[in-house]
Formats: C-alpha cells, sequence, structure tokens
C-alpha cells in the first residue's frame, strides 16, 4: 500500500491511498509559551472515541518528547493527558551509543528498526530477518488521482505489525531526518561547525535529573 503526502510536510498532512482516500491526517499546534508543541495523528472521518491514533508531544528545554498511543502500554495510553505518556527513547530505542538506527518492539512481539537514508526518506525493516516492512520514498504516480505526478510515498507491505505504529514511529524518524539534513545543508552553507540538537542526540543520552537531554 502505497500512502501519499499531501502536501509533502510530515507534522501537517494527509496521508492518502492512490484513489484519493484520506487514510490518516498529521497536525501539529504552534509552541505557546513553555508549552510544547504536540502532534496529533488521526483517522478521518472516524468517531471522536476512534478517531485518535497518537499525540506526540516533542520535547522542549525542560522535558523530554513523550508518546501517547493507545497500542502501547501503561502510561502511553493515556491520550490527550498532556505531559503522560512514554519517553520516545524508551519505545524507539537505541542499541548503539553512537548510532542513528532506532528499535522497537510491535504489537506481535517482534522487534524492528527504523534507518534513515540521507537524502531519500526512512526504510523500517524486521531486525530478525532484514525485511523490508515500510519505506519512504519520492515517486512518480502511475495509477490513481496522482498518476503522471511526482510525490512522496510512504509504502507499506503486508504484515503484522499494526499500521498505526508504523505511521507514529515513522513521523518521528522523518522529523528528525528532514531536521538532520537542514542542519547539515546549512552548516554547509555557513561553513558553521557547531552541533545542533539532533548531532548532540546521536553522540547519545545525558541525564541530568529526570530530564534526557539525548531524547528525541
Amino acid at each position: 500500500m502505497d500512502l501519499y503526502f499531501i502536501p509533502d510536510d510530515p507534522e501537517h498532512t494527509l496521508l492518502v491511498s492512490a484513489n484519493g482516500v484520506p487514510h490518516y491526517q498529521i497536525d501539529t499546534d504552534e509552541p505557546f509559551e513553555e508549552q510544547p508543541c504536540i502532534t496529533l495523528i488521526q483517522r478521518p472521518g472516524a468517531s471522536p472515541e476512534d478517531s485518535i491514533v497518537a499525540e506526540i508531544e516533542w520535547r522542549n528545554r525542560e522535558t523530554p518528547t513523550i508518546l501517547r498511543c493507545p497500542l502501547l502500554g501503561d502510561a502511553g495510553q493515556c491520550v490527550g493527558m498532556r505531559g503522560i505518556g512514554i519517553r520516545s527513547l524508551h519505545y524507539l530505542y537505541k542499541r548503539y551509543k553512537f548510532g542513528s538506527v532506532r528499535y522497537f518492539v510491535g504489537d506481535d512481539a517482534f522487534e524492528y528498526r527504523w534507518k534513515a537514508v540521507k537524502g531519500a526518506g526512512c526504510v523500517l525493516t524486521r531486525s530478525d530477518s532484514s525485511t523490508e516492512i515500510a519505506s519512504s520514498m519520492s515517486v512518480l504516480g502511475t495509477e490513481g488521482v496522482f498518476a503522471g505526478e511526482k510525490k512522496q510515498v510512504l509504502r507499506i507491505q503486508p504484515c503484522t505489525l499494526d499500521i498505526d505504529l508504523i505511521i507514529l514511529t515513522f513521523i518521528i524518524m522523518e522529523r528528525k531526518r528532514r531536521e538532520r539534513e537542514g542542519t547539515d545543508n546549512q552548516k554547509g552553507a555557513l561553513g558553521s561547525d557547531a552541533n545542533s540538537i539532533n548531532e548532540v542526540e546521536d553522540e547519545g543520552m545525558v541525564e541530568l535529573g529526570d530530564v534526557e537531554t539525548g531524547e528525541l
């Protein structure tokens, strides 16, 4: 299944199938004073109790990124409760301190890994078999309402993993990838050697009390 980004902005977009049917709506509010911004992933047209897929409460200087989704356990299921949830780095974790590949365990009990491909997108595989589960890319549409148009898509293969978790983890990885590549391009243009937040994160997690500054 191909899900097209309309528009190509993972924080403000509709994910639409080739026949024009919207499957997911993604909106991110603007930060207000010291409050972190929140990305809301919903199913368009669903009833209010069934529409919310997940919430991502992004980190700021004081708090780590936290996730809320009905498919997550314990506090992670507290959808709508600002400040409560599972820390992103605890669910979408690293195996290696200096690596950028992220792992998570799906609702089917298999471990999966996301890898960002510079200038292209992100690829999700199963850890035990390297079977490709999903990948993002720019394609020229060959059928449906987007035929002849070049669009960014998330291509999802048949799998046992709940698609809601694919979307949730992908949005986190794609935002991180785009921020890092934007920083790299800016540094190339300006000749700056300053580290971005993302670069600091990839160098490992540093704990200051209850705040993990290496948190996504």
